[in-house]
């Protein structure tokens, strides 16, 4: 006995229904990649649903749509309706209330938002939600029944089918993705620590923390800032904008990290042009030590938060070791510097006394013999003037770590540090009683001053040598840095930057002035920060 034609035709149909659910459900379990998998879900979708076009959505933790998987559209149509859907309307609807929807027409459903434009119409509507374990992951749906009509009850049965399959699927990728992710954080924690234990310079640890944040949540560019003199600093950046400098356009977000010291996600101006960016800040105990800022194309979610933020965590002690190894050398150095001032003093002073008062003796035995009473005077007022020296060393290196934030020392301490992104070691010249005259209201301004002098030769200059002299001459202090670089230009073509501006108006505000001009022999910009001391 046949079965009539009709009959027969809807075996078929249903066969071929139920086949392409098995394929759906068979492509799992190969070694397909997440992508393709989805992809082949939302095609049997289609076929099992008798439906002209398809798509499947995944929301990550914050709710955004991150993954969009559609099938139905040729490329041009797609090319023409641009962005993906950002999981508002109806689809967001659907992963803020994980229930099936069956909509003859689409558009009657009240949180329908309507179609942008060069999208196709679209009449009927399945929608049913991804979970696993009563957790939303995203939402699988169709449109357009082929043959008119809506969909029934049986559709909604097999396309909840595929969901559970498609939330299966998303699970074990998640599962995948986080054992990736804790690899590469174990491994990115483990060689910031290696690198700061074996002793390797600041300026290279900091770098490898910048590049291995960045690496971590698959960002372009990354940054460390800190404060300077109150300022945000930018003292690395990897993968665009300045080495260093200060960050003086605008607060950003690096600025709010330093003072509440909580992460922040946004578009940041200040330091990565307007890029999504994400900064999360480094402590050591309840002070923030500095904020790691990492951008990219895409905007970052809670999990790269949580990923950026437990790594820069750990990176926080690499920082701290770096401090507590520069205290132990400062102490160390210290103790040498004290034993050096009484070794001068016990020894080489008295020893100077003991010749100077040999000499005189001699003078009042000498006679009349005027030439050589001459050089034995001229003798004695040598020592003198030595003695008078090696004190004054001696009472330098007492008050050494005293006067480290007082004038010569900013200077040194300044220099030391900007001496790599430098084309070599700036020469460095002191005159007159540096430590003795100027105020700690003028000190405290150079090294800011000295610090933006530099880097503006690292950035513009294209110099090969650079001189910095310090001098006190009476009431007033002069910095004097010049280089061999390409020079100012003509004084129509001169732009004043910021950081200049910044120079100019700390100069003022002691009442002194800032003077930018030519070398006069050699080409090369030469910078003059002059202040009274106040005395």
């Amino acid at each position: 006995m046949s079965l009539p034609p009709s009959a027969s035709g809807d075996r078929a149909h249903e066969v071929s229904r139920l086949s392409s659910l098995i394929d759906a459900v068979v492509s799992v379990t190969g070694d397909l990649d997440v992508q393709t998998v989805l992809e082949r879900i939302v095609a049997a979708a289609c076929t099992v649903g008798d439906a002209r076009y398809g798509a499947l959505g995944v929301f990550d933790d914050d709710g955004q749509l991150v993954t969009f998987v559609h099938h139905g559209l040729d490329e041009d149509t797609a090319a023409s309706i641009g962005e993906q859907p950002r999981g508002t309307g109806l689809l967001g609807h659907l992963a803020r209330q994980p229930a099936a929807v069956r909509l003859d027409r689409l558009t009657e459903h009240d949180t329908s938002s309507g179609f942008p434009p060069g999208h196709p119409e679209m009449d009927s509507f399945l929608g049913v939600p991804i979970r696993v374990r009563n957790e939303v992951f995203g939402n699988l749906y169709l449109t357009d029944k082929r043959g008119g009509g809506g969909f029934d009850a049986e559709d909604e049965e097999l396309l909840l089918g595929l969901a559970a399959v498609a939330g299966s699927t998303i699970e074990q990728a998640r599962l995948r993705h986080q054992l990736v992710s804790r690899e590469r954080w174990r491994e990115a924690v483990l060689e910031v620590s290696t690198s700061a234990l074996a002793g390797d310079p600041a300026a290279i640890v900091r770098e490898r923390i910048a590049t291995l944040g960045a690496n971590l949540v698959h960002a372009q560019a990354a940054s460390l800032v800190t404060r300077v003199d109150g300022r945000p600093w930018a003292m690395t950046v990897v993968g665009a904008g300045p080495v260093v400098g200060e960050l003086g356009t605008g607060p950003g977000l690096a600025a709010t990290v330093l003072v509440d010291g909580q992460p922040h996600r946004g578009r940041d101006a200040v330091v990565f042009d307007g890029r999504p960016a994400l900064w999360v800040p480094l402590r050591e105990g309840e002070a923030v030590l500095c904020a790691l800022g990492v951008a990219r194309e895409q905007p970052f979610n809670g999990h790269d938060e949580r990923l950026l933020a437990g790594f820069a965590a750990q990176a926080s002690l690499a920082l701290t070791h770096e401090r507590t190894q520069s205290d132990l050398a400062r102490l160390s150095l210290v103790e040498d510097r004290e034993r050096i001032g009484r070794d001068l003093h016990d020894t080489v002073i008295q020893r100077l006394f003991a010749t100077g008062l040999s000499l005189q003796a001699v003078i009042r035995r000498s006679g009349d013999n005027p030439e050589v009473v001459d050089r034995l005077e001229q003798a004695v007022d040598d020592i003198d003037h030595t003695v008078k020296e090696i004190r004054s060393t001696i009472f330098a290196l007492q008050s050494s770590e005293q006067s480290r934030r007082g004038a010569r020392a900013e200077v040194l301490e300044v220099v030391e540090e900007l001496t790599d992104i430098l084309p070599r070691a700036p020469r460095v010249r002191f005159e007159g009683p540096i430590d003795t005259l100027v105020p700690p209201a003028v000190a405290e301004h150079l090294g800011p001053v000295v610090r933006e002098s530099l880097t503006n030769v690292a950035r513009h200059a294209a110099a090969s040598d650079i001189e910095l002299e310090l001098l006190v001459d009476g009431r007033q202090l002069t910095l004097v840095i010049s280089d061999d670089g390409k020079g100012l230009g003509e004084p129509a073509q001169r732009r004043v930057g910021f950081g200049l501006r910044n120079l100019g108006e700390r100069a003022q505000s002691l009442g002194g002035r800032l003077t930018l001009g030519s070398r006069q022999s050699g080409g090369g910009t030469m910078l003059i920060w002059q202040v009274p001391l106040g005395i």
